[in-house]
């Protein structure tokens, strides 16, 4: 069959350039037309383009992947949805989807999940936007009661409860999860994933390098500002810029 025209969208342009990277090395039957970071950007290349394909990230920085959908034109296209989410209905985004994928990346998953989007193709199969409404309504009633994440590791996953998480801490590109239990997990994923994540579920960024959980705030410095209180007698930064975040949140909450 020709090839595949595509195109990929994740607010963060690294996942992008590892994306072709991947699928130029393993998937050569894949055409990358177009790379978009923003919502709108991503339904104009694709309403221009109309690829048969689109590789989209679910959470974006002004929007989501399902804006995206809801903006395109046509109908003749696939979705393979990108996430960081295993806390998410795995098994009911299967059904709803061409496939999914899952940060970070494996190129055997890319393999298989192309090869899937071959053989659909070849079946005159398109994702409608039936299927796509399905598997929006599916992902919002499980993240609107979840209460857990999930760890990978090379040999496990492991299922946090997210009550027993008292704050996550940024160490470059990865973050060391910290419990109340002072049990703590070091992952491959940036703090920015988690703060996408959890921050509707009462946690809330205080630094560039802490996300804390608000059901465990004991007090907040307001002589300066500078710093907050967790159970324990653990004293973390308070970045001044977020300070005003932090109380209006609170309040509001």
């Amino acid at each position: 069959m020709s090839k595949i025209s595509t195109i990929l969208v994740d607010d963060e342009t690294k996942n992008n350039e590892l994306l072709c990277i991947y699928l130029e090395k393993h998937c050569p039957i894949v055409e990358v037309v177009a790379i978009s970071t923003s919502v709108d950007d991503a339904i104009a290349k694709i309403n221009k383009l109309k690829p048969k394909l689109i590789f989209l990230d679910i959470v974006m920085d002004k929007g989501t992947g399902f804006d995206v959908v809801e903006g395109i034109k046509y109908e003749d296209y696939l979705v393979v949805f990108i996430t960081a989410y295993q806390e998410y209905a795995i098994t009911a985004f299967k059904f709803n989807a061409i496939d999914f994928l899952l940060k970070p990346i494996d190129s055997k998953d890319l393999i298989v999940t192309v090869k899937k989007v071959e053989d659909s193709l070849n079946n005159e199969f398109f994702t409608t936007s039936t299927q796509i409404e399905s598997a929006k309504t599916s992902i919002a009633a499980k993240t609107s009661d979840y209460n857990f994440i999930a760890i990978p590791s090379t040999k496990k996953i492991d299922f946090i409860r997210i009550d027993d998480i008292l704050y996550f801490e940024s160490d470059g590109r990865y973050t060391i999860i910290h419990l109340l239990d002072k049990t703590t997990f070091f992952v491959s994923k940036n703090i920015g994933e988690y703060d996408k994540i959890l921050a509707p579920n009462y946690f809330f960024r205080i630094h560039k390098k802490f996300l804390i959980n608000l059901k465990y705030i004991v007090n907040i410095n307001n002589s300066d500002g500078s710093s907050c209180e967790l159970v324990g007698s653990l004293v973390l930064p308070v970045a001044k810029r977020r300070k005003e975040g932090l109380v209006s949140f609170l309040n509001i909450k």
